[in-house]
C-alpha cells in the first residue's frame, strides 16, 4: 500500500499495520468498500464527521484505542496549518473554553503524550509541553 501524503490517511495506515489487518477487513466493519477506504485514506475524498464516527465507531478502532477525537484532531492537521491551530486554540482559551474540558482531560494528554514517542530531536518541545501540563489547571 502507497503511505497516504495525509496525516489522518497514514495513521489509519499505521493502525492497520500494526493490527495486522487489511484495508478491506476496516472498510467492512464501517460498511463501505475497500476503494472507497482507500479512497479517503488517500485524500482523494475527505472524511465527513458521519464518516469519522463510522470509523471510530469499529470494532477494530475501539479495540484499538483510536477515538473519535483523535480523528478529528488528526482530520484538523490535514485542513488547517499549525498556525491556524495554534491561533484558534488560543481563542478558545481566551473564551474560557479551558475550563470546560473533562476533569481528567490533562491526564488524559500526559497518559498519551508517554504512549506515544516523540523523535528525539523534539526532547525539549515534549519537556516543554509537561511543564505546561502538570501546572495546576483547576
Amino acid at each position: 500500500m502507497k503511505p497516504s501524503d495525509r496525516k489522518l490517511g497514514l495513521a489509519i495506515q499505521l493502525f492497520l499495520m500494526r493490527n495486522n489487518m487489511q484495508i478491506e477487513d476496516l472498510a467492512r466493519q464501517m460498511g463501505i468498500t475497500g476503494d472507497s477506504l482507500s479512497n479517503l485514506i488517500h485524500g482523494r475524498r475527505g472524511f465527513k464527521n458521519e464518516t469519522l464516527e463510522r470509523l471510530a465507531n469499529t470494532p477494530a478502532l475501539k479495540e484499538g484505542g483510536m477515538s473519535l477525537t483523535q480523528l478529528r484532531a488528526l482530520r484538523a492537521i490535514d485542513e488547517y496549518s499549525f498556525e491556524e491551530v495554534v491561533r484558534a486554540m488560543m481563542e478558545y482559551v481566551k473564551q474560557g473554553e479551558i475550563d470546560r474540558l473533562p476533569k481528567d482531560f490533562f491526564e488524559q494528554i500526559l497518559s498519551s503524550m508517554e504512549q506515544d514517542s516523540f523523535p528525539p530531536t523534539f526532547a525539549n518541545k515534549k519537556l516543554a509541553l509537561l511543564s505546561l501540563l502538570q501546572k495546576d489547571h483547576s
